[in-house]
């Protein structure tokens, strides 16, 4: 099974895994804008993983990235997040052409390279502030 596979499965797992999942504490609004080399990304989804080398813990926050570029971070079903450092990882994929009958599925293709997808390589960090509506935007390159 190649890596991009293996990291599109962990992806699924992690959101499948997030409804079961408790908040730590209470959660502060996140928001923001997303966008590849200047272009607003028009779908995907945006996921903050407790950053472990500077001490934070908890849950995984998502949020799905609107067709205007922006998003809104959830923990669970609650929106928000915790105060703390965070590694994040993007991914938006390309609209699936509709295979006629006959024809090859062809799987969609990702619209960003796949360092975004590794919260290891992605080099993506930020720090959500408690008390306080966080912005956080994300301009790739």
């Amino acid at each position: 099974m190649g890596r991009s596979r293996i990291l599109g499965l962990s992806l699924v797992l992690t959101t499948l895994l997030l409804g079961c999942q408790r908040t730590a504490g209470p959660l502060a609004p996140v928001s923001g804008r997303v966008a590849y080399k200047g272009l607003t990304l028009q779908g995907g989804t945006v996921v903050f993983t407790p950053d472990m080398s500077r001490g934070a813990t908890g849950p995984i926050a998502f949020g799905k990235i609107s067709s205007d570029g922006t998003y809104q971070l959830y923990t669970s079903d609650n929106p928000g997040a915790p105060a703390g450092w965070y590694r994040v990882t993007v991914t938006s994929m390309a609209t699936p052409v509709m295979a006629g009958p006959g024809q090859p599925f062809h799987p969609p293709q990702s619209l960003l390279p796949e360092k975004y997808r590794d919260p290891e390589l992605s080099a993506l960090a930020c720090e959500v502030k408690a008390n306080r509506a966080n912005a956080i935007d994300f301009n790739l390159d």
